[in-house]
């Protein structure tokens, strides 16, 4: 027998912030346990650095591919306080770091593999925090795992025709994905690569399940997310296969 469910209200700050800083706080803790294991003392600052600058450009990313997506007109308010998209965010930020990295004298596919495990903490808390929010919520369902929202929370705002219906918890099929990708790649020497494909793999089949607006680009087949989520696994692959042919050519 379903329950109504409830969510939580903290009245000062809103329960998504809250995970996302949680997500962030956590995420941090990691790469400063691997930091002094892998980079000289000198280069930490560098680091330090890079990552913040990375989220910065991940911030852009992340709204100018919502804005891209949805078709939105590109204006101060739309960019400062739209909706965002993760992976837009993502791939801005690993290309900032590809470039940056260089600049400053990092070696990239270090610091990309320190990265990995920080972004699925922080995106794991994130999408708790999504479904306390209510946002990338998932289409009517039957099932036992179906939850339901109070009448006036986002969900039956967008889409008023679902009020009442028990709904696919989403955002948590991803955060326990995640959570099983962490564990998965948590000893792994080559992450970037298995969690591009794992991820790419884990996004596209969720993306069946969502039933918030999901946007268009290039087809109405797919969703945006779907579309890069097959372009996360081909680029893991191909991450993967530079790799082998590097060790190969310069043998440790």
């Amino acid at each position: 027998m379903y329950k109504n469910f409830e969510l939580f209200d903290f009245g000062v700050i809103s329960t998504y912030n809250l995970m996302i800083g949680v997500g962030i706080f956590f995420g941090f803790i990691l790469i400063e346990k691997s930091v002094s294991q892998k980079i000289k003392f000198k280069d930490h600052y560098k680091l330090h650095i890079t990552l913040v600058l990375s989220f910065i450009f991940g911030f852009i990313g992340s709204r100018i591919f919502d804005i891209i997506f949805f078709g939105k007109e590109l204006n101060t308010f739309n960019f400062l306080m739209g909706s965002s998209t993760f992976i837009g965010g993502l791939i801005f930020s690993v290309l900032f770091i590809i470039l940056f990295t260089s600049l400053v004298k990092l070696k990239t596919t270090l610091v990309l593999e320190l990265l990995v495990p920080f972004l699925i903490v922080a995106h794991f808390f994130g999408r708790i925090g999504c479904f306390l929010g209510g946002c990338c919520y998932g289409k009517p369902t039957d099932s036992f795992l179906g939850v339901k929202y109070p009448e006036d929370s986002f969900p039956y705002q967008v889409d008023p025709e679902i009020v009442g219906m028990h709904l696919h918890p989403t955002q948590l099929y991803e955060s326990f994905a995640l959570l099983l990708i962490y564990f998965i790649l948590k000893n792994k020497p080559n992450k970037v690569s298995s969690y591009l494909i794992l991820y790419g793999i884990v996004r596209f089949i969720i993306e069946f399940f969502r039933n918030d607006p999901r946007g268009s680009f290039l087809t109405d087949f797919f969703s945006p997310s779907q579309e890069l989520s097959l372009l996360f696994v081909i680029t893991g692959f191909l991450y993967f296969k530079f790799l082998e042919n590097k060790r190969t050519t310069y043998p440790l």
